[in-house]
């Protein structure tokens, strides 16, 4: 019964048009892994919000509710966006049947790709052979965007973020660069090895943390443990050393240690790395979530990808109706913030990585 409703939820949002598309009209196509054919969880297993969106059936939901809410924008327009929503999983003949149903696939100019990676490629080389622009909001992975014209990817690469840190601390001062990781290289790690190498930027790499001594230097401390009782020690070691004018730079999954004390947050200079965030001061923001509660009874939420969904939806509509101009697009994403640089000869890929710092218990972006 749930999955039948589910079913009919997603289906009354379909608008399918078969009549020819002028200059204002945009067809999109959703490919969302609803997991519509599974069993899904017994509804007494969910406890808070946040359960729900643990839920297979329901991870991509909160995108889809931001979605709904940009497709709203268009209502009183004199743009025409057709919507078509598939569920698409990890079978690849449930795509394959969605590629080759020529009477849907001729109407679509723009896919948004919410689904596993393991079936991107082949829905990306459907694209750039039908000319199609497809969107990658989630993966991390480069090899989507080569070679491939059509594919935007959202995330930026871990390269841009040695660029940003040597734009904002290293070139406005004095600093000893201290890399402090595991004995295995993460490949955030390896970008700011290879950046620094490249700029001629001094660094020592160490997998204990200790700080120079007699140095009149500030410390740049660029963290990449993971191991939770790894960055329990570590941070206590921190906590026992002189901080005040030394920079600590930390994985942004750090946060979700719940064993970090209060002091941990106190540190004045803690920053970290993340790929979206909402300053939740700004009046658009605030809107957007009054009219997420109002609409679906639930709070819009990072973790439940609903910012994004919104924006996603949003900014590559207006990017259509410029001819993917980008310099020509109003709309600024509540939680992204996109800088394209594009492959050669291949798509683009949003080169803009966010730099957060963690100040008097408040998140705040560094411009």
């Amino acid at each position: 019964m749930k999955k039948k409703l589910l079913l009919i939820f997603i289906v009354s949002f379909c608008f399918l048009f078969v009549k020819a598309q002028n200059k204002n009209e945009i067809t999109i196509l959703y490919l969302l892994p609803f997991h519509l054919s599974e069993n899904s969880t017994k509804i007494s297993s969910v406890k808070s919000s946040t359960d729900i969106y643990q839920v297979k059936q329901f991870e991509m939901m909160g995108f889809w509710y931001g979605a709904k809410l940009a497709l709203q924008e268009y209502n009183n327009t004199d743009k025409k966006i057709n919507v078509i929503i598939r569920d698409v999983t990890t079978e690849a003949t449930s795509l394959r049947k969605i590629l080759n149903d020529n009477d849907l696939m001729n109407r679509v100019n723009l896919i948004i790709g919410p689904f596993y990676g393991v079936l991107f490629p082949e829905a990306a080389n459907f694209a750039k052979e039908h000319d199609i622009t497809i969107i990658n909001p989630f993966s991390t992975r480069f090899d989507f965007v080569e070679n491939n014209p059509n594919v935007y990817k959202l995330v930026p690469s871990f390269a841009s973020r040695p660029e940003i840190i040597d734009n904002v601390f290293i070139s406005q001062d004095d600093y000893n660069v201290i890399l402090w990781g595991d004995t295995v290289t993460t490949p955030e790690m390896q970008a700011y090895k290879y950046y620094f190498s490249e700029k001629n930027i001094p660094f020592k790499e160490v997998h204990y943390l200790s700080l120079p001594q007699n140095t009149k230097k500030k410390n740049l401390i660029i963290a990449s443990l993971e191991n939770s009782t790894k960055v329990i020690h570590g941070v206590h070691t921190i906590l026992n050393l002189e901080m005040e004018n030394n920079i600590l730079i930390v994985p942004e999954k750090w946060f979700n240690i719940t064993e970090l004390t209060e002091d941990f947050y106190k540190l004045s200079h803690l920053y970290y790395f993340t790929d979206y965030f909402v300053d939740e001061k700004k009046s658009e923001v605030l809107q957007f979530q009054s009219d997420y509660m109002l609409y679906y009874e639930t709070p819009a939420e990072l973790s439940a990808y609903s910012y994004q969904g919104y924006d996603v939806t949003r900014y590559f509509i207006d990017l259509y109706f410029t001819d993917f101009n980008a310099n020509n697009v109003e709309f600024i994403p509540l939680s992204y913030k996109f800088q394209w640089k594009q492959i050669p000869n291949g798509g683009f890929e949003n080169s803009h990585s966010r730099l957060i710092q963690i100040k008097n218990f408040e998140l705040e972006e560094v411009k």
